[in-house]
């Protein structure tokens, strides 16, 4: 039955529940991996003897890949099965994370990187495209509320138990025993990423080309909007732990109050995505 608002008051089935937990554990756990090498960074920079210049370049090769591939994937999901391309590059990502603990060359670390932004590119394009396939229109404002989420609990907790973890055990254990561990999603994304064949909800001839979509305002706003957000969010997510260690001289332990801010965003997530869905003009 509609409520006043006109969203349906319906519960999401086990499955679709259990699919979008899964969803936002790979966002989690991808936000994790791409994170931690900055947390490690001024363990790694005296261990490899490597100066600011280099570990710049070191902290920003997993983003060339990363944006380069967008488009790329994007097409491949309209084309390929998403939850089995979705699959693969979840493996591969964790295994370079579990690979990046056992290199000592600055190059292999460089390569680690590119690697780890081809593989991790697949996450949004993927998620949007799964979310569209598989979720009513009136569930779709909370389902990328709870993958959001992981964007800013991946950093927050990776830097809260990141450091400390480092400090203690060494930050090439961290990154062996997280990549492995991870692997273990992949399992449960196969006992309930849905069996049959995606099935497109609209025509691909009711689509807008990419001359008509770069015409609109909206795009080039929310283009924009994002640009500014992650221009912030991904400076503090790259260089602040090295700051607060080598400028503000913070022990590895007492830099996770970083994380802070980090757990207010799936809160900030929540109630944004939760409003935007009961407002009719953005349905």
């Amino acid at each position: 039955m509609a409520s006043k608002n006109g969203v349906q008051g319906t519960r999401l089935p086990r499955g679709l529940a259990v699919l979008l937990a899964l969803l936002a554990t790979a966002v989690f756990i991808n936000y994790i991996d791409r994170g931690n090498l900055s947390i490690a960074a001024p363990l790694l920079k005296d261990e490899l003897g490597v100066n600011p210049a280099r570990l710049g370049f070191l902290l920003s090769a997993f983003f060339w890949t990363y944006a380069a591939l967008q488009p790329l994937y994007g097409w491949l999901v309209d084309r390929l099965n998403v939850y089995w391309l979705f699959a693969a590059c979840f493996g591969v990502w964790s295994l370079a994370t579990a690979a990046t603990g056992l290199v000592h060359v600055f190059a292999g670390l460089v390569l680690l990187r590119f690697l780890l932004g081809i593989s991790e590119a697949v996450i949004f394009p993927a998620n949007s495209k799964i979310i569209a396939l598989n979720y009513p229109e009136e569930h779709r404002g909370v389902a990328n509320a709870v993958v959001i989420a992981g964007i800013s609990l991946g950093p927050g907790l990776g830097l809260l138990l990141g450091g400390t973890l480092m400090a203690r055990f060494g930050w090439r254990p961290f990154f062996v025993v997280l990549g492995l561990v991870s692997l273990v999603w992949i399992p449960a994304w196969i006992r309930w990423m849905p069996k049959t064949e995606p099935v497109e909800l609209h025509s691909a001839t009711n689509a807008p080309s990419l001359r008509e979509f770069l015409r609109l305002r909206s795009a080039w706003g929310t283009c924009c909007g994002l640009w500014c957000g992650n221009y912030v969010n991904y400076f503090l997510l790259t260089w602040m732990p090295y700051y607060l260690v080598r400028e503000l001289h913070f022990s590895m332990q007492r830099s996770r109050r970083r994380a802070r801010p980090s757990r207010q965003g799936p809160r900030c997530a929540w109630r944004s995505c939760w409003r935007c869905a009961r407002l009719p003009g953005l349905r």
